[in-house]
């Protein structure tokens, strides 16, 4: 039994013996091993309330996956979930930033789908109200051009949010991060 439980041990340890390639000063490889009982995971204080810093795709998408699901229960709780979706605004707005970074844009970009939404629901409500004011005799007649006139405009806006915060969701997920340092911090998949 002695010696299963040292085989047990020994496979224990060889698994957390983590093995990097680094590169010398000549620019060849070495190989270095070293001990370590610390799994690089993810950082939940610093992905979702920290604006400093890259993470890395996968954490992203980790973090994006979790808010989403925080959102949705939110979205089921009437007055509460209103202030609990209000407050996931922030860590969304923090891991989106941090993906920036790590593709070598300013955090300032995070804006972009926002600033979208906000001109696009301003732009329809201004054209359904052009519209209902051309058009109430034919409105008031029920007659379907006018109603497709009326509701069109909106359908435009609401796909062109869809698209702008898809588009914009996909780059941030998808692009690579920038190899090595940059002007944000190190490499995140440097660091585990």
């Amino acid at each position: 039994m002695k010696g299963h439980a040292d085989s047990f041990r020994l496979v224990q340890k060889a698994m957390f013996v983590q093995t990097r390639l680094s590169r010398d000063r000549a620019g060849g490889r070495a190989m270095t091993t070293e001990m370590s009982t610390q799994v690089p995971g993810f950082d939940w204080k610093t992905t979702l309330f920290a604006f400093e810093g890259r993470i890395r795709r996968q954490h992203f998408w980790i973090g994006w996956l979790i808010l989403l699901g925080a959102g949705v229960v939110a979205g089921w709780i009437p007055l509460l979930g209103f202030v609990i979706s209000l407050a996931l605004i922030w860590p969304n707005l923090a891991i989106a930033v941090k993906r920036l970074h790590d593709i070598g844009q300013t955090g300032w970009l995070v804006a972009i789908p926002g600033v979208v939404t906000i001109v696009a629901v301003i732009v329809g409500f201004g054209t359904v109200g052009i519209s209902a004011i051309t058009n109430s005799a034919a409105l008031e007649r029920e007659d379907p051009a006018a109603i497709w006139a009326l509701i069109a405009p909106a359908f435009g806006m609401v796909g062109l949010i869809l698209l702008v915060n898809l588009g914009f969701l996909l780059w941030i997920g998808l692009t690579p991060g920038t190899n090595g340092e940059n002007r944000y911090g190190s490499n995140p998949k440097a660091a585990g």
